[in-house]
């Protein structure tokens, strides 16, 4: 019931925030093109059904804001509707169909359909530009610490070994192994690793496992074993910390716990572990002096890759921030940006096809329930939370309706496609089957979504 009342009262208004903002952006882009053309806009639209309020500017375009906020579009002269698939059957008089969106030449056509999802994408480079141009780009390096008995380990990698390469694909920071962790359940993949001045290569094959994240998403990875090489530096505090209890501070370095030395921060899991409720003595260092506690691990209840549960001893201390920001000129914050939004676009469509071919559980599909929820936890980081995820949405939206499907922008580009091979549009009777078929995929994705949301609330 808690979550039901968050959604409503904390997640959905910044939901609808971040949605209609995108919704703008997207219809906007598909307007601005059509402008570029000489195509008359009759009605741009935030939302669908009844208008709330509007205007009409002195282009006679009809700007509103509809009941319910789930989308836009914009209706062009000639459209029998908001989403341009078919050309209204009214007759038009020769100017009006000089201005009309189906009396245009296929590029220009295709140029207006490309521009929503095009805007989309430009608009997150945009604010990654200048996110990385002003505060840097985040950056920790892809040095590992290496779990014992785990696919690392296997692989003959060690702590301290820089990874270079994944199956083929360059590793410039670690969050670049964790995207490949996601992308690769369990297929083997080739590695390439620096250790010293050695250049060593080998094959790692993943472990499939399923972890759940902070919004209660169930992840399914392919586990390398490899942690982020972190000093054991205490960073902060989770709830009822028997480490902050038992004297341990924000910046204390720890040395050794029961008399074996604290390498890593991903080590102290291993140290400690198998120790719950039993005491153990902490030392560290606080500002150049040694110091020593005695705390007793606190009892929590995993699950681990396989689906087995097991009680661990925590300290329930978080790491100390390591990440680096680089420091880019504006031509170096926008490559930047245009080489992470290349990644996110090339995750998302890895993702669909491995959902598509059964490969990764269609569970994973998440709809405007979970996109309310991941709004809300947004917001409680401030600017920069809502920012990610307006950056990352803005993303999904665009390169989602680049899909080729019909109902979607992608449908049209492929029917348009056809049109520029044939040399003739796809018959009216093909594309209204085509138009039935996207609205019966897009429908039920949309169904499985939903359905999927609903379950993660109920948890």
């Amino acid at each position: 019931m808690h979550s039901i009342v968050s959604l409503f009262t904390t997640y959905l208004p910044y939901f609808i925030l971040v949605l209609t903002l995108l919704v703008f952006v997207h219809e906007y882009g598909h307007y601005w093109v059509g402008r570029r053309f000489g195509i008359h806009a009759e009605v741009f639209s935030i939302g669908f059904g009844p208008e709330l309020f509007g205007w009409t500017d002195r282009n006679g375009t009809r700007w509103k804001v509809s009941m319910i906020p789930l989308g836009g579009y914009v209706k062009f002269l000639g459209d029998s509707d908001g989403s341009s698939s078919l050309p209204s059957e009214e007759p038009l008089s020769a100017e009006q169909k000089r201005r009309a969106f189906y009396a245009q030449p296929l590029y220009a056509r295709a140029a207006v359909v490309l521009g929503g999802p095009a805007a989309n994408i430009l608009f997150a480079i945009v604010l990654l530009t200048g996110v990385f141009f002003v505060a840097g780009e985040p950056y920790s390096p892809p040095v590992i610490a290496v779990q014992p008995g785990g696919p690392a380990a296997r692989a003959g990698l060690r702590t301290g070994d820089e990874v270079l390469s994944l199956d083929g694909a360059t590793i410039n920071r670690f969050e670049d192994i964790q995207d490949a962790q996601f992308l690769y359940l369990t297929r083997p993949m080739s590695i390439e690793y620096r250790r010293g001045n050695a250049l060593m290569r080998g094959e790692i094959v993943p472990q499939y496992c399923e972890r759940v994240d902070r919004y209660h998403n169930t992840m399914r990875m392919g586990d390398l074993g490899i942690d982020e090489l972190i000093r054991p530096v205490v960073g902060g505090f989770t709830a009822n910390s028997p480490a902050e209890a038992a004297g341990l501070k924000v910046g204390d370095l720890l040395l050794d716990i029961d008399g074996k030395p604290v390498e890593y921060f991903s080590h102290i899991p291993e140290l400690i572990g198998d120790r719950a409720g039993q005491p153990v003595v902490v030392k560290f260092d606080r500002d150049g002096q040694r110091m020593q506690t005695t705390v007793t691990p606190q009892a929590d209840q995993v699950t681990d890759c396989t689906g087995k549960t097991h009680m661990i001893g925590r300290l329930r201390i978080r790491p100390a921030n390591v990440t680096e920001f680089r420091s880019h000129d504006l031509f170096g914050a926008m490559w930047a940006g245009v080489r992470h939004v290349w990644n996110m676009t090339s995750m998302f469509y890895t993702s669909m096809a491995q959902i598509a071919t059964a490969s990764r559980p269609v569970d994973e599909l998440g709809g405007p329930i979970r996109i309310a929820k991941a709004a809300g936890e947004a917001s409680y980081a401030g600017w920069t939370g809502i920012l990610n995820l307006v950056i990352a949405l803005s993303v999904v939206l665009g390169v989602f309706n680049l899909l080729p499907v019909p109902m979607l922008d992608g449908g049209h580009l492929a029917m348009y496609l056809y049109e520029a091979i044939r040399g003739r549009p796809l018959g009216l009777k093909a594309q209204e089957l085509g138009l039935k078929v996207g609205f019966a995929l897009v429908i039920g994705m949309a169904l499985v979504a939903t359905f999927n949301d609903i379950k993660l609330l109920l948890r």
